[in-house]
């Protein structure tokens, strides 16, 4: 059984996840960039690392969740990174959106120290990582699996395995295409709604209720008629990720059409300024090309 745990990255995602290994009894080890975001944890009894070579040591399971595949690349292989600390017979899994290409090249690294790895990343925002709500992916070796699952199982509503090592990155890349486009979707249908007149509240009863409707449309939906784009998920994190989604479709020959589409309206987004802003902040874009703006009407008008 797992006790101790060095966990790296305290962003949106990551702080959620160590403060439920907390919450859960693990003897915790904290390393984030910007050495601030760790006082809590200190105060809830972590240790904290001052490197991530640091901050492996005597863990037996080492988890990180990360922005970028540049982030991993430094946290990992840098010269203060987790290959230089970690040790034969630990445990470390990525939870980070990257490409399968990064997790392979992570799992080839680790093998040659005698450490198994897992690319595990998750779907679910802010409010799932703090509520131990996340849908979790994880791929490796299965024993390696079954071994930590107990530990992915006080972070998310469910676990699911995917085989070898690279699919549960690729599946994250599957779910986040199916992401974007919703968010696509339910942008230009506001929009459109919004210039024909419609009752945006009314229309919004309908998305919650017709056989199209997906918590993803009703929540964000939501949000965008009270104009609140507090960051769940930040938009050019989307933007970086549709990058991601479009580099790996076309080393597959796989058309992503729509994808593009959305990319284009994320760029012009964020291009605008609306980056560290929810990723529903994408209907921005739309509304300055058609002069509206979507918003739900006061009661009394």
């Amino acid at each position: 059984m797992i006790k101790t745990i060095s966990y790296l990255g305290l962003g949106t995602m990551g702080s959620g996840m160590a403060s439920n290994l907390l919450k859960a009894g693990y003897e915790l080890t904290v390393w984030n960039r910007s050495a601030e975001k760790c006082e809590p944890f200190t105060r809830k009894g972590a240790r904290v690392a001052g490197t991530p070579a640091d901050a492996v040591h005597d863990a037996e399971l080492v988890m990180y969740s990360l922005s970028t595949d540049q982030a991993v690349e430094e946290v990992v292989f840098g010269t203060k990174g987790i290959l230089r600390g970690i040790k034969e017979g630990q445990i470390a899994m990525d939870m980070s959106t990257v490409l399968p290409a990064t997790s392979l090249r992570q799992q080839e690294a680790y093998a040659k120290h005698g450490v198994d790895f897992l690319d595990a990343p998750v779907f679910g925002s802010k409010k799932e990582s703090a509520d131990a709500k996340l849908w979790i992916m994880a791929a490796g070796n299965k024993a390696i699996f079954k071994k930590v699952k107990p530990v992915l199982e006080h972070l998310g509503q469910t676990v699911h395995y995917f085989g070898k090592n690279g699919n549960a990155a690729a599946m994250k890349l599957v779910g986040n295409l199916i992401v974007a486009l919703e968010m696509e979707a339910l942008a230009e249908g506001l929009v459109l709604a919004q210039k024909a007149g419609l009752d945006l509240n009314t229309v919004m009863e309908v998305l919650k209720v017709a056989d199209f409707r997906s918590p993803l449309i009703a929540s964000n939906g939501q949000n965008i008629l009270k104009r609140n784009f507090s960051t769940s998920f930040a938009l050019k994190l989307m933007l970086k990720d549709a990058g991601l989604i479009e580099k790996f479709a076309e080393s597959l020959q796989s058309p992503v059409p729509g994808l593009r589409v959305a990319e284009k309206n994320l760029e012009s987004a964020v291009a605008l300024g609306f980056g560290k802003e929810n990723a529903s902040a994408l209907i921005k874009a739309l509304e300055k090309e058609a002069g509206v703006e979507v918003k739900a009407r006061r009661v009394n008008e």
